[in-house]
């Protein structure tokens, strides 16, 4: 099932449009992992899409790349991730960033800068 699909199938499911975003503003991986952890378990049965801000788990280095591996995995199943990437570059650029993403960190859509 594509993005789109999946999205509206959730949609009509929990008869909502909410997107909760994960932007965790935290000093370690494991807090970051955690705070989000949490949000995802409080708030799944009303989320139509959970969107885990790459940054602030890049900043933590590597550490910060497995929590965010670890969170989008702990999404529930038939719930969309989008990851808030803000990427945009050349044709190869953009390919590196996309398998990133979707082959690495199973996001199912990804925002984009349009500059």
């Amino acid at each position: 099932m594509n993005f789109f699909d999946s999205l509206t199938a959730r949609v009509r499911q929990i008869d909502s449009l909410l997107c909760i975003g994960l932007d965790p503003r935290a000093d370690s991986a494991a807090a970051a992992r955690d705070d989000c952890l949490r949000i995802i378990e409080a708030t799944a049965p009303f989320a139509a899409a959970f969107k885990p801000n790459a940054a602030f788990f890049e900043a933590l280095g590597p550490e910060g790349w497995a929590a965010l591996r670890e969170v989008i995995a702990r999404v529930p199943p038939g719930i969309p991730v989008i990851l808030d990437a803000k990427r945009g570059d050349i044709a190869g650029t953009a390919e590196a960033y996309a398998r990133s993403a979707f082959d690495e960190l199973g996001a199912q859509a990804i925002t984009a800068s349009p500059y």
